[in-house]
């Protein structure tokens, strides 16, 4: 069966460039498809998917994206049309990897498209910004980004070497498969530095039950990188324990940047969720990301360079609200487990950061928003204890074999 390589670049700038991937595919046993998302001039090598048809994919004209000068307008179409490509090859069972190459823009080009396509499938950039925070480039998906060092403007001998380490790099990933193994079932779960140990509790007691864990840092990216995994079908379960980034996602903290499906994927797919409150006792800020005016004076416990702010009465009625108003929406089983004597290591009795009052409110309001059938119990534990990771699981299996049981609609 042919296996095939989807090569995207603007070719009115990195045509040569872009013919050397081709050839490379090739020689490694790839067969090679070019987009060209280039919208200045004419293209230095032959495409088999041309701009125009991409702009035509999204619905545009390529003339008239090219006489408006809209660069930002070209951008758009080149990123939605690229996509809408790329999904029906991979449909249509042509589409086994992709490569790109770019400055920002190229890079901000191929990023989305590739953004759009499911985990496991190999996705390759040589791009000038590799050396950068690359986040806006990789969001949550599994893009690997090689740093072309030089520019990618001009041919020569250190440049060729870059883009054929990468070409065998992706013509690597997609000979050695790209649909990632349906092994034991996988249970995601999402943890951080001062609210770790509570995954560290719970993986060996999903192993007895016959599952794998898969975690998740509350940097921003893993959550959104989880609830992602759930609508592609790879979890059976998720183990909630902190949904910390809605603090900092709140005052613009070290994991901001969650998104807008944060808390609604598994409801809307109907997986089996266990929601515990972990984090969310503080907001985490350092040199890099700055705490607010507006929370100075507020209890702090130091973290490394980092420090975690306490969260107060205000911002529990408002974290419960929002988690409350999207765990309603699901379809599918949920629990909230709150445990009783703290939420992360900086909430513990003897820690700065410990105010069981305060934890209470979130209690409450979480009560009266929740619609009567999603349980909110309260465990006389701290998260960290051994004992609530044990509740915490044998919750979610007995959800997961409840929904195992009943008959299938189809």
């Amino acid at each position: 069966m042919k296996k095939y390589l989807l090569i995207i670049t603007t070719l009115d700038t990195k045509g040569r460039e872009a013919e050397y991937i081709r050839e490379s595919a090739r020689s490694l046993g790839v067969q090679p498809v070019l987009m060209d998302t280039g919208t200045l001039g004419r293209p230095l090598a032959d495409p088999d998917i041309t701009s125009r048809d991409v702009a035509s994919a999204a619905g545009d004209d390529l003339e008239r994206i090219i006489a408006k000068k809209d660069r930002a307008g070209a951008v758009a179409a080149m990123q939605k049309g690229g996509a809408i490509l790329a999904k029906r090859l991979f449909d249509e069972g042509r589409l086994q990897g992709v490569f790109g190459m770019g400055g920002g823009t190229g890079t901000a080009i191929v990023t989305s498209i590739m953004r759009s396509l499911p985990f496991g499938l190999p996705k390759v950039v040589v791009s000038t910004v590799s050396s950068r925070d690359v986040r806006e480039y990789v969001g949550t998906k599994d893009i690997v980004m090689f740093h072309s060092v030089a520019d990618i403007l001009g041919s020569n001998e250190f440049i060729r070497h870059i883009l054929a380490q990468a070409a065998h790099a992706a013509c690597g990933m997609i000979n050695a498969g790209t649909a990632v193994k349906q092994g034991k079932p996988m249970v995601g779960v999402t943890a951080y530095g001062v609210n770790s140990a509570c995954a560290l509790n719970a993986e060996p007691l999903l192993k007895e039950k016959g599952y794998e864990m898969i975690g998740f840092h509350a940097n921003g990216v893993g959550g959104m990188a989880m609830e992602e995994m759930v609508g592609q079908g790879l979890l059976v379960g998720v183990l909630d324990f902190t949904p910390h980034e809605l603090a900092d996602e709140m005052y613009g903290g070290y994991c901001r940047g969650i998104g807008e499906k944060r808390f609604e994927m598994a409801g809307e797919m109907g997986v089996p969720l266990v929601l515990a409150p972990g984090g969310l006792d503080n907001a985490v800020f350092s040199p890099y990301y700055p705490m607010p005016e507006t929370l100075k004076g507020r209890r702090i416990h130091s973290h490394d360079t980092r420090f975690c702010v306490r969260m107060e009465k205000e911002e529990m009625v408002k974290f419960a609200e929002i988690i409350g108003e999207k765990l309603n929406r699901s379809r599918g089983p949920a629990h909230v487990l709150i445990p009783e004597r703290g939420w992360s290591e900086a909430d513990k009795p003897g820690k700065e950061l410990f105010d069981p009052d305060t934890d209470r409110v979130f209690v409450g309001r979480l009560k009266r928003v929740l619609r009567p059938d999603v349980p909110v119990e309260e465990m006389d534990a701290h998260i960290s204890d051994e004992a609530f990771a044990v509740r915490a699981v044998d919750i979610l299996d007995g959800m997961i074999k409840r929904l195992d049981k009943k008959p299938s609609k189809r």
